[in-house]
């Protein structure tokens, strides 16, 4: 609506009218955008933006223009009788009299993409062609977001178009949905006023029952002096028009990370201040100590990384973050192999004794070089696989995974000094490190992202981020702790290691190949975006899989010592703790399944639902099975048993390779969900089997069953 004011009156004052939700092209407001007072200026001279408002219509004249009518002007309020053809009068009473425009455009509407007009100056030129049969846009701005085969579609003379109203299924501050079917490449029209800031998604409309297609981004084009504009090609259509501003997202993003900041400088205050490390510590004081602070730490950690993974999967979107998570997988192979199982070794021998943390320190460090030539053997191999295969890596997935590895030479080194802190039941250091790491790594993947280098430069930021927590654990470590020697290179020190580390290394690699390997198999037969929803949901789920990773790492040293001096003590020890994972693990999966939908909306957006949420409702039903294999897992090492979990893990593997390779073409992320719990499932009647002859009594069926 507006009003027509030739004598100064000002019926319904600009502004008022919202409060009955009137939409009004007038208004008084502190900021006005230029392109909008521009349009009005093409209607009428702006009078009154001294003092911050657009005027009502004062000359009569302006009453027949075409950019009124594309507004979509319906109403017309005057105390002036109007003798226009296209006013018809709708009542009248108090003085004044309301009129209906019969020529008014629909809000939403599309136009023949043969009827655009490219021209240096749209507003100029809506004083030659009507708005109401062409599509005026600036040559440079479509240049930037059309395509090539729809640019090829333009005739050399625009011809004219007859607009057809599109139906609008939703509207309100944030988000328009739109629906429009069309018959040859055509624009829909949007008459709300262009900003930055607004993303448009199109999705085909009218889908059957239980339908997922999934929307796809595009671009949105000014069009018409000052309306949004988004080509279509022939077909039935649903577009949505979402607000999601970058800078809110930047914003948003920065002030977070100034809180956390403050939270963590206060928690490293007061553990200072309470902790007094001096103290004896019992077996079940360490424990505690040293794993409700690195847990309490790292879901802190944690929760940084949701946020800054909702930051970069919105701008990733499936595709991407699929390749991503690819990417980081693959590169996790060569971690495991370059570590080579070192990191436990350092653990479970220091812990016992500790006049040898400098000898174990300098010789895994240097083992560790060599170990690393015989990790990208394997990377080597499936690169060249996948490039000969249906479905090769682009360079950017190839780019990340070789950034990755680079980084991960200075993670390795830099885990086996953290090593030196569990071994010394010093568990939160390693922690508090790790959140500055993580605040680092948000800062500059925010960097990376705004300059445009994608999931790609987000791999390189590993590599300065790594470095910068490799050099603070060599200081933490040699402050803290009496490395003074023996320093030398042991090289029968180094053949034992390799020898005694690698049922460890292999296990690892056996036990991360068990959990991840449906992720290249799925990128293979089921595409990116697949990889990408399915990922989404497991972040959900490493993010529960903090607590029993950081309970087991506490656990270890004291479960070693007790194998060592007490068995049924060590039994005693194990019972309670798969009783504290069920008795968690639980209820989280159950409030998982009935919230996945938001919280998948939370962390990825709509591009990541339904499928992300359906895939987290399924696999979170693994870590009930999967915490107990957790524990298990190192009390069997804790045993001496490495080489029984060798077989265990060959056997969960072949499992889950072979029924992903069966169902996942069928199924997809569903097939790959549900062997996730199966394989878990496999993975601990075999431990408990292995576990039977050292530890008696466990009592698995009444423990798994009370919960």
């Amino acid at each position: 609506m507006t009003t027509f004011t030739p004598h100064g009156d000002k019926p319904l004052n600009a502004n008022t009218p919202w409060s009955n939700d009137l939409q009004d092209i007038r208004g008084y407001d502190s900021i006005i955008l230029k392109s909008y007072t521009s349009y009005m200026g093409a209607v009428e001279p702006q009078e009154e933006l001294q003092f911050n408002r657009i005027q009502p219509v004062v000359d009569w004249r302006s009453l027949n223009s075409p950019l009124l009518d594309l507004l979509g002007v319906k109403y017309i309020v005057s105390s002036d009788v109007i003798d226009l053809p296209k006013l018809e009068p709708r009542y009248s009473g108090e003085g004044l009299i309301v009129y209906e425009n019969l020529a008014a455009v629909p809000r939403a509407n599309s136009i023949p993409l043969s009827s655009t007009t490219l021209v240096d100056d749209p507003l100029s030129a809506m004083a030659q062609y009507d708005p109401r049969q062409y599509t005026i846009v600036d040559a440079q701005d479509l240049l930037l977001s059309i395509t090539a085969d729809s640019f090829s579609a333009l005739p050399e003379t625009p011809i004219p178009g007859v607009l057809s109203p599109a139906k609008v299924i939703a509207y309100d501050n944030l988000e328009v949905i739109i629906e429009a079917e069309v018959e040859e490449p055509s624009w829909i029209i949007l008459n709300d006023t262009y900003f930055q800031g607004w993303d448009a998604y199109i999705s085909p409309a009218n889908l059957p029952s239980g339908g997922s297609a999934q929307e796809a981004a595009t671009d949105i084009t000014l069009v018409n002096g000052n309306f949004r504009g988004v080509i279509l090609d022939p077909g039935h259509w649903q577009v949505r028009f979402r607000y999601s501003p970058l800078s809110f997202k930047i914003g948003g993003l920065i002030s977070f990370m100034a809180v956390i900041i403050m939270l963590f400088a206060s928690a490293v205050w007061a553990w200072r201040r309470i902790y007094r490390p001096s103290g004896p510590l019992t077996d079940t004081t360490s424990i505690a100590k040293n794993s409700l602070a690195p847990m309490a730490l790292n879901l802190f950690n944690r929760g940084i990384d949701f946020v800054f993974a909702a930051f970069y999967l919105r701008l990733l979107g499936p595709a991407n973050a699929g390749s991503y998570a690819t990417a980081i997988i693959i590169a996790g192979w060569f971690e495991i192999i370059s570590n080579w199982g070192l990191n436990t070794l350092i653990i479970r021998e220091v812990s016992k004794d500790k006049t040898q943390a400098g000898r174990y320190l300098l010789n895994t460090s240097v083992l560790r070089l060599g170990t690393g030539i015989l990790g990208v053997l394997p990377i080597i191999i499936y690169l060249i696989f996948v490039q000969f295969s249906d479905n090769p890596l682009d360079l950017g997935t190839t780019a990340a995974i070789v950034l990755l590895m680079i980084g991960m030479i200075f993670s390795g080194i830099g885990q086996g000094l953290a090593g030196l802190f569990y071994a010394y039941e010093a568990a939160e250091y390693p922690a508090a490190i790790t959140t500055v790491s993580t605040i680092l790594k948000v800062a500059f993947g925010v960097l990376v992202l705004l300059l445009g280098y994608s999931f790609v430069g987000l791999a390189a930021v590993s590599i300065l981020v790594n470095l910068v927590t490799m050099a603070i654990l060599i200081v933490g470590a040699f402050r803290q702790f009496p490395l003074h020697g023996p320093w030398f290179i042991d090289f029968s020190l180094q053949r034992r290691m390799l020898y005694r580390s690698y049922p460890l290394m292999l296990n690892h690699l056996l036990a991360t190949i068990f959990f991840q390997i449906d992720i290249p198999l799925m990128r293979q037969i089921n595409g990116e975006e697949s990889v990408g929803w399915y990922s989404s949901a497991y972040k959900w789920v490493n993010a529960f899989n903090i607590i029993p990773a950081f309970f087991t790492f506490a656990l270890f040293p004291v479960i070693s010592r007790q194998v060592k001096s007490s068995i049924s003590s060590a039994t005693r020890t194990f019972r309670l703790s798969i009783k504290l994972m069920l008795l968690i693990a639980l209820p989280i999966a159950a409030l998982t399944t009935l919230l996945a939908p938001v919280m998948i909306g939370v962390l990825g957006g709509r591009e990541f639902l339904p499928n992300g949420a359906l895939a987290l409702q399924i696999v979170i039903w693994s870590i009930p099975i999967g915490w107990l294999n957790s524990v298990t897992n190192y009390v069997l090492i804790s045993l001496g048993l490495e080489r029984r979990l060798t077989a265990a893990f060959i056997l969960g593997v072949g499992f889950n390779l072979g029924a992903n390779l069966i169902f996942m073409p069928m199924f997809g992320i569903v097939a790959a969900a549900v062997i996730t719990i199966l394989s878990e499932l496999v993975l601990l009647l075999l431990f408990a089997f292995y576990l039977k002859g050292s530890m008696k009594d466990i009592g698995w069926t009444g423990i798994i069953k009370r919960p």
